[in-house]
């Protein structure tokens, strides 16, 4: 929250409302999203907040610099951490903060894949120090590859349902960890995640694009954990934002899923699209 000092230094700096980050609203939502991550110990409110202070409203690129020196420092600090759990809990927030850098850079921007690759090795660091057991696959699908991680469960997993996990628009392996993956483990359950054709690797490595026929991917995927694992109880799939909408069509074409959770629901991408932009369009004429 900006004082009076401040203002007085930055005469021209907007002030943030009560209970927000930032006054732009893609600044504010994108680091309100990730700092839920922090009851998961995926992220931190300090190190948040310090990290906002560094970012000008709206400026992309002071948001890129500011969230990926934060994941630096933090790394740093995981590698040199002794403590199993303390230096899985940095590599872990090290991972949200460098996605979260990358999230706002244009498709084209060169730093993007390099932003990615941190993102995804410091991910599979954090669940190596904290032993977090997991098993890495690739399943094939149109012009490439799928890419998945099981996370087997305790003794007992098996009598329930396979929690299968999977992203929205904009989501990437590593950060359905902390949405659902996470505390699933904790209450005895199996977790599978994957991303699909246009999220993560499949669109930047292979150039995937979305398909709305959801239940495509899902069964690739199920396909190719079946080959090496016997089939489960029963499969729960977990869709998060536009996952709303993939999940549920994924569900209703393929009959070996029992169950949906759609976190959120979403109905109609075409109308929510044209919702949030009209939205848009009458705050930037404001």
């Amino acid at each position: 929250m900006n004082d009076i000092s401040t203002l007085a230094k930055n005469p021209g700096q907007a002030v943030s409302p009560r209970g927000r980050f930032f006054t732009d609203q893609t600044f504010h939502f994108q680091t309100l999203r990730n700092a839920g991550y922090a009851l998961s110990r995926c992220a931190d409110l300090g190190e948040m907040l310090e990290t906002t202070k560094q970012i000008a409203e709206g400026d992309v690129e002071s948001w890129y610099r500011a969230w990926g020196a934060t994941a630096d420092r933090v790394e740093a600090l995981g590698a040199r951490t002794q403590d199993r759990t303390s230096k899985g809990d940095a590599y872990m927030r090290a991972s949200t903060y460098q996605r979260l850098a990358e999230f706002l850079l244009p498709p084209s921007d060169s730093r993007r894949a390099e932003s990615f690759d941190k993102a995804v090795r410091w991910f599979l660091l954090g669940l190596d120090a904290l032993r977090v057991r997991y098993e890495r696959f690739s399943a094939p699908y149109e012009n490439g590859q799928l890419r998945g991680l099981y996370l087997p469960g305790p003794p007992g997993s098996e009598r329930k349902p396979l929690i299968v996990a999977i992203g929205g628009y904009d989501s990437i392996l590593g950060e359905k960890f902390p949405v659902i993956a996470k505390a699933a483990l904790e209450r005895g359950y199996s977790v599978l995640m994957y991303e699909g054709p246009g999220q993560g690797e499949p669109l930047r490595k292979y150039g995937m694009k979305f398909t709305p026929e959801w239940e495509k991917p899902t069964s690739a995927v199920l396909d190719q954990f079946m080959c090496s694992h016997s089939k489960p109880s029963r499969i729960v799939l977990f869709g998060m934002s536009m996952g709303g909408y993939l999940a549920p069509r994924a569900a209703a074409f393929e009959d070996r899923i029992d169950g949906v959770v759609a976190y959120d629901v979403c109905f109609d991408l075409h109308e929510a699209a044209v919702r949030a932009f009209g939205a848009a369009k009458q705050n930037a004429a404001a």
